[in-house]
């Protein structure tokens, strides 16, 4: 494996570990401070402090929330990850879900993030 695709590998195996640790300063050391983030769940995010409520808010609805990697392809440049996500949905109900992200990385750090989810899957969960 080349070192960009080992590198895109770790910014990916880091992104899980801290966001299943719910450890949102580790998260957010892997960010550049003008990043920028979007998902079905909410607008665009500008900036780290905006990225970090959203994933804050998240982890607060979805606690037992845990991301495994499916699989991660990468240029060097911009990561292409599809992630399954488990855990309880805030009506009690278990729930399992696939998304992928399209990352881009800018001197070693991400840029932006775009997660694509299904929005009828995001409605059953969310409620």
């Amino acid at each position: 494996m080349d070192a960009s695709r080992r590198s895109a590998r770790e910014i990916v195996t880091r992104i899980v570990e801290a966001y299943n640790a719910k450890d949102a300063d580790a998260l957010a050391e892997l960010y550049l401070p003008d990043a920028r983030y979007w998902s079905a769940l909410g607008d665009w995010q500008e900036g780290i402090a905006a990225i970090r409520s959203h994933i804050e808010d998240l982890h607060r609805r979805l606690p037992d929330e845990q991301m495994t990697i499916d699989a991660v392809m990468t240029d060097g440049e911009a990561i292409v990850a599809e992630f399954t996500s488990a855990g309880t949905a805030p009506s009690g109900l278990p729930y399992q879900i696939s998304f992928t992200e399209v990352i881009e990385l800018r001197n070693g750090k991400i840029a932006s993030v775009m997660v694509y989810l299904d929005p009828e899957e995001i409605d059953r969960i969310m409620g």
